[in-house]
């Protein structure tokens, strides 16, 4: 009977702890104590943290109300501290997404910044490139008009300027003895003083062989093209480059005087030395036709001709 009396009383104590606190809390509870969790815990808490401080005031007053027993008080209480906790949240990511804003504006102007350092940077080299290609745009009009004025004092050679370039002109009777395609000795001196005006002018040089209109075309032709083939070959050994430098025959095809009279037929047959201005198409080398680009050494040498 004593031993029923004691278990009675145990059943009984614990069913007053049970009424007393240590049964399960309220939804409104849980759920403040998950919203106030969330909030205290988000990457952005101590941009809300009065807010947060709040929410936890009001979870606490619930949790003492709970342990005292006070379910309803606990309710209210833990519904202020679920709200505050919620607006913690809410506070949190608008400073977050405000942060992530301020980064991406400052990434994009220091962006900008380096876009414009950069863009500074290249106009500076496109102007010291600019400034490079006009000092040596000048440099080479002084070459230009140094080996002009040169050219001109060479004796007889004669200069005009055209629509091509400038025009050297040499009688063939001071280039050729009749008939052949060797040149004479004083031809080899007022070439090399050609070529030496030539290694500081940097044209491109066309040489042109002409002939009178005496005996057939394709002698003519023939004899134009080794003249001035001789002419082409002889500025190359003298030191200008070989691409610089093309040879071609007019033949009979230009005439500057008449060839009714021997003074005409004299003026005709020359050699014309083009620096030109505008290189002309249809090139890819020095040489004859049907010979264009070969060195020297492998192009077919002046034959003596018959004086046309």
């Amino acid at each position: 009977m004593k031993r029923t009396l004691v278990t009675l009383a145990t059943v009984a104590t614990f069913a007053f702890a049970i009424g007393c606190g240590a049964g399960r809390p309220p939804n409104q509870l849980v759920d403040a104590r998950i919203a106030y969790q969330q909030a205290s815990k988000h990457p952005s808490a101590r941009m809300a943290s009065t807010e947060i401080l709040e929410a936890k005031q009001a979870l606490d007053g619930a949790e003492r109300a709970f342990k005292d027993g006070e379910e309803d008080k606990a309710k209210n209480l833990a519904y202020i501290a679920h709200r505050r906790s919620l607006a913690a949240q809410a506070r949190a990511e608008t400073a977050k997404a405000g942060e992530s804003k301020r980064v991406a504006l400052a990434e994009f102007q220091r962006f900008r910044e380096m876009q414009a350092l950069a863009t500074r940077a290249e106009l500076e080299r496109a102007k010291g490139a600019l400034t490079m290609a006009q000092q040596e745009a000048e440099s080479q009009r002084q070459a230009r008009e140094a080996a002009e004025q040169q050219l001109t004092q060479i004796k007889d050679v004669q200069a005009q300027k055209s629509e091509r370039g400038l025009v050297l002109t040499l009688s063939g009777n001071v280039l050729f003895p009749s008939g052949k395609t060797e040149l004479l000795d004083t031809a080899k001196d007022r070439l090399a003083d050609v070529a030496k005006a030539l290694k500081e002018d940097k044209r491109s040089v066309l040489i042109v062989g002409h002939s009178d209109a005496q005996g057939p075309d394709d002698k003519n032709q023939k004899l134009s093209e080794s003249r001035a083939n001789a002419v082409r070959i002889y500025l190359i050994q003298q030191g200008i480059e070989e691409q610089r430098i093309r040879s071609e025959g007019a033949g009979e095809s230009q005439p500057v005087a008449d060839n009714k009279s021997a003074e005409g037929r004299a003026n005709n047959r020359r050699v014309e030395i083009i620096l030109e201005d505008t290189p002309g198409s249809g090139h890819t080398g020095a040489g004859e036709p049907g010979q264009k680009g070969k060195p020297p050494q492998e192009q077919q040498q002046p034959q003596p001709m018959p004086t046309p």
